[in-house]
């Protein structure tokens, strides 16, 4: 049977084959490592799965030989990780550091019990001081088995002494070895454990180990540092950058950043691609296809090697799932796809669980519309996406990868996320060229631009939706459709703009200002024209219903410019009455729309549309215009029906109030 997977180990040394061209950094750094003096610590740098345990790995077999010992360095291989799984912080340090001690002792060979005395002395005072350090006590359990023997004292020595006595038995080692050059102490996931216990064993390294004859090789990023840093100097700002990077650099001599941006994945990849039989020899030998696979895995998994072995094996798994679903299938004739369709099929399927892979929140705005050219506000609303103003609208207007609306709606979800904001126009990229394959291949004309337009969106939508379904199964949540996360001042905002677009465009004539409130507010006028005020409530503690409610009151109108809708006598007192009674006693044209509109609202339970006549006491009158609209979700309520009915009435609104003003 065919290989299905690729396991995510790394390299066991110089004998494993180099599949990502790094050779040259490989005996660069073995060259310079055999001619440094000492004391010297290089950080390998890079995030996880870049490759650093692998380069560690075959620095270990050509400095110091498989076994550690038959090489030009012994080695001493430290993996944190496992020490910081069953300790607390102090456990973990201490641990480490009578690891690294026992080992220096094994290769000196020396039995002095006045040796083995004086270690347990200097341990048993580091015991209180790491303990001081990090702010916890070390745990009973820990003084068990050979640990006893050099924990129990109660004596305590300094630092010095514990480098004193390291020193006298590495340079024994040296003299009884003289082959030897030194000791090479490989310290690897250091990213892996709590940054500021990574940052306190940095500090104990500098202080204990700095040797002659020893090299260390630290697997640790820079923003494991700066993480670990911040009880001591707080979040990282322009002003006390200095002070971080002054702490790295007093460490760690020679930073040496894994080189992803330079490694030749596309060979690995062809490979690995037909290995597990995603490709076959026809397709490996395309090279526009290959071509086009590399660029839809750089622009979405990037050269990260942890990255690209998930990458493969999501694909695989879904490549298993096709095989027997056409097995199960009843229709023994299956549907031949031609050639240009079948290697379409390959790209959107990379394409697609890349993105599923690197961008979750895009894969998520796929899932609520796979045809990613009818993005819109509707769409950006169910995904909680901030609203941008017309100012950077134009801004990116000037860009070809977000001067379309659907681009600009990708934009404002990059806005939400650091990783995507960088990587923004490389998604822009990627869709792009999803839109301009199907395009090529399927069947999108029309007589003019918009059936054209709505063609190439069809064909798009029904490409990808079929790859939507494939790939479900391989994300953090088999359902198809992620949950919409309600934000009600979101959601508020965006009713206010959807509103705010339309009667701008409706009323020409008239001034509006942008909606500035974030939870309540609504339409403002400039001048003495009505305001819609528009607000959002709760039904009751235990109903989550969504309902927003629409109050919009005329000005103050004198009794002598509407006597038609004045009582015959003036009321001594305030009074407010239902317009509504006034339909079929009042034969005016300004409420008829507003009457019909109600008949219309009125027949679905989600609409209460009614409104006010205010009698004052100074003989004037305003109308106030209501309408309630309550829905069970934010979708239901986003759905363009319920936005266009709330537009109409607003406009309906605004008519009437207009009318009204210039009575």
């Amino acid at each position: 049977m065919a290989k299905t997977t690729i396991t995510d180990i790394p390299r066991k040394g110089s004998a494993d084959k180099d599949k990502f061209g790094l050779l040259a950094y490989e005996r660069g750094l073995e060259t310079f490592l055999r001619g440094a003096e000492t004391p010297i610590t290089v950080a390998l740098q890079g995030e996880w799965g870049s490759g650093k345990t692998s380069l560690m790995n075959v620095l270990h077999d050509d400095l110091c030989g498989e076994d550690g010992k038959s090489g030009d360095y012994l080695s001493v291989w430290i993996n944190t990780w496992e020490y910081s799984l069953m300790h607390n912080s102090s456990e973990t340090l201490l641990q480490i550091l009578y690891k690294m001690t026992k080992e220096v002792v094994n290769f000196s060979g020396s039995t002095s019990e006045e040796l083995i005395s004086s270690f347990k002395k200097s341990f048993t005072g580091l015991v209180g001081a790491i303990a001081r350090n990090v702010g916890s006590k070390v745990a009973e359990g820990v003084f068990d088995g050979v640990m006893e023997a050099l924990f129990s004292g109660k004596e305590a020595n300094s630092i010095a002494d514990l480098r004193e006595n390291l020193q006298r038995q590495i340079a024994a080692c040296i003299a009884k070895s003289p082959d030897k050059k030194g000791i090479i102490f490989f310290i690897d996931d250091l990213d892996r454990i709590d940054p500021p216990v990574a940052v306190e064993l940095l500090e104990l390294l500098k202080n204990i180990f700095t040797l002659e004859h020893c090299i260390f090789v630290l697997a640790i990023d820079y923003d494991v540092v700066i993480k670990g840093l911040k009880p001591k100097f707080g979040e990282l700002t322009d002003k006390n950058e200095r002070e971080f990077r002054s702490f790295f650099d007093k460490i760690i001599q020679v930073p040496f950043s894994m080189p992803v941006s330079q490694y030749s994945t596309a060979g690995y990849l062809k490979e690995e691609l037909r290995r597990i039989g995603v490709i076959d020899y026809s397709d490996a030998s395309d090279p526009l296809l290959m071509k086009s696979l590399e660029e839809a895995e750089n622009l979405t998994i990037g050269p990260n090697p942890r990255s690209i072995k998930r990458f493969l094996n999501t694909l695989s798994l879904i490549k298993c799932i096709n095989k027997e679903k056409k097995e199960l299938d009843d229709n023994k004739e299956a549907e031949q796809e031609d050639v240009q369709t079948h290697k379409l099929n390959i790209f959107l399927s990379l394409a697609i669980v890349g993105i599923q892979v690197a961008y979750p929140k895009v894969y998520q705005l796929l899932c609520l519309e796979p045809g990613f050219t009818l993005w819109d506000d509707t769409i950006a609303s169910k995904m909680g996406v901030p609203r941008i103003d017309e100012q950077t609208k134009e801004r990116l207007r000037k860009f070809e990868e977000f001067d379309e609306e659907w681009e600009q709606v990708l934009y404002r979800l990059c806005q939400t996320d650091r990783y995507l904001q960088n990587n923004a126009i490389n998604i822009s990229q990627l869709l792009n060229i999803i839109r301009k394959k199907i395009k090529a291949v399927a069947t999108t004309g029309g007589e003019g631009q918009s059936e054209a337009e709505e063609a190439e969106a069809h064909a798009i939508k029904e490409y990808l939706q079929e790859q939507m379904s494939q790939s479900s199964v391989t994300g953090f949540s088999a359902g198809d459709k992620p949950a919409v996360a309600y934000n009600p001042g979101q959601l508020m905002r965006d009713v206010q703009w959807r509103i705010y677009n339309y009667v701008k465009d409706r009323f020409k004539g008239v001034s509006f200002n942008l909606p500035k409130v974030k939870y309540n507010g609504g339409i403002r006028t400039e001048g003495n024209y009505p305001d819609l005020k528009i607000w959002q409530n709760y039904l009751s503690p235990s109903n989550h219903k969504i309902r927003f409610q629409f109050r919009m009151g005329s000005k103050q109108i004198p009794q002598e410019n509407c006597p038609q809708f004045m009582p015959a006598e003036r009321p001594t007192g305030f009074v407010m009455d239902d317009v509504s009674t006034l339909e079929c006693m009042v034969d005016h044209e300004l409420f008829k729309e507003f009457f019909e509109e109600c008949k219309v609202v009125s027949s679905n339970n989600c609409y209460r549309l009614w409104a006010e006549r205010r009698i004052l006491t100074n003989g004037t009158l305003c109308f106030t215009l209501n309408f309630d609209v309550v829905f069970d979700n934010p979708e239901a309520f986003l759905e363009d029906r319920t936005i266009k009915t709330m537009q109409e009435v607003t406009r309906i609104f605004f008519d009437i109030c207009f009318k009204l003003h210039k009575m």
